[in-house]
């Protein structure tokens, strides 16, 4: 039975992005390609979801890996990966974020061609060590790379019978410690810790899989979303204003390396490790219980997802660089219509492509 709930969070997920890559423009946390100014607002948005939602995605995905492999070789498993992420992520870098770089770098005053930067960009070895050419499509790297690890891992461990109705809730939270210790290691990506995500897609394949405990998921949402709500207010009471417009806390005194600042770096991380875990639970509780339907839009949504998040940033990028000019100081304004424009042209690309057998293919749509 298909779990349409997890389909329905998966393109919510998404649609976030539409705010958050709009917001984070204006914010002091960062950017991709440019930034405008530094907006307290925007900064409170993005510390709200930034600690969990792209997170999720990776449970849902570990989820729907133990659906799959139900009906599928492992080898068909690996090819569906290929096709679904390796293939469309290779594509975006070399036909979608080169666009979205152009419009960044002329915000910032560029003035060469865009054949020139285009060239620069796959030339250019550093560019691919510091994210320039893949952008947000670390997400589809991340999960092609997370899915090859943890294949092995299902194929060894995934037909032994685990006695998950013992796990309880209280039990569930516990995963929250490997979790705060897998961030710190393979960040390949910057604060993007490879195991972290790894992890995360096993726990749903191996735990938040099953009926049972979905059900105690669904049982507890509303103390498990209120507690992730309360933690997550006071995350971003203690840390909206402390960005600079450089993308990084501000910080008066040099920083020095001893235990106690060992300590407290590590509670920290437990603290938004704890958002991120209650986060999934309880927003996958939230999701079993009121999320559980399908129609024509949902359906729709469900079924173009990946395509929206791969092309979304180039419209975004596009109509923030031309509307900040057009109409300059109206923050509220641009960020409403960078929104909106973005996201019907998104879609009309969708359909543009999803119309070109060949095109198509490559991005992982079907007709």
């Amino acid at each position: 039975m298909r779990k349409y709930f997890m389909d329905n969070l998966r393109w919510l997920i998404i649609l976030v992005l539409f705010p958050y890559h709009t917001l984070i423009i204006y914010s002091g946390i960062g950017s991709y390609y440019f930034h405008v100014t530094n907006n307290i607002f925007a900064n409170a948005f993005l510390l709200t979801f930034a600690p969990w939602f792209m997170q999720l995605l990776f449970v849902i995905a570990g989820i729907a890996t133990f659906y799959s492999l139900k009906k599928r070789t492992s080898t068909q498993y690996l090819k569906e990966r290929v096709s679904k992420l390796l293939i469309p992520m290779v594509s975006g870098m070399i036909l979608v974020i080169p666009i979205s770089v152009y419009f960044g770098l002329l915000y910032s005053g560029y003035t060469g061609s865009f054949l020139n930067l285009w060239w620069n960009i796959f030339t250019n070895p550093s560019h691919l060590g510091d994210g320039l050419a893949l952008g947000p499509l670390w997400f589809l790297l991340y999960l092609f790379i997370v899915s090859l690890m943890a294949l092995p891992v299902i194929l060894i461990y995934g037909k032994r019978n685990f006695p998950i109705e013992k796990y309880t809730i209280p039990k569930l939270l516990l995963l929250v410690f490997p979790l705060a210790i897998g961030s710190y290691l393979l960040n390949l990506y910057p604060d993007k810790s490879i195991i972290e995500f790894f992890l995360l897609f096993v726990f749903g394949y191996f735990f938040l899989s099953d009926d049972v405990v979905q059900e105690k998921l669904e049982k507890w949402r509303w103390p498990l979303f209120i507690s992730f709500a309360v933690l997550t207010a006071i995350y971003v009471a203690i840390t909206a204003g402390s960005f600079g417009s450089g993308g990084n806390a501000v910080t008066t005194t040099t920083v020095t390396v001893s235990l106690s600042t060992i300590i407290t770096g590590f509670l920290i991380k437990m603290y938004t490790s704890l958002i991120l875990w209650l986060g999934v639970l309880g927003i996958m509780g939230m999701g079993k219980h009121y999320l559980e339907f399908k129609n024509k839009r949902t359906l729709y949504l469900s079924a173009v997802s990946f395509p929206i998040y791969i092309f979304h940033i180039v419209w975004i990028n596009m109509f923030a660089y031309y509307l900040i000019n057009w109409i300059p100081d109206q923050m509220a304004i641009q960020v409403v219509l960078i929104m909106l424009l973005s996201f019907v042209f998104t879609i009309a690309t969708i359909e543009v492509i999803r119309r070109i057998p060949g095109i198509r293919t490559i991005f992982g749509m079907k007709g």
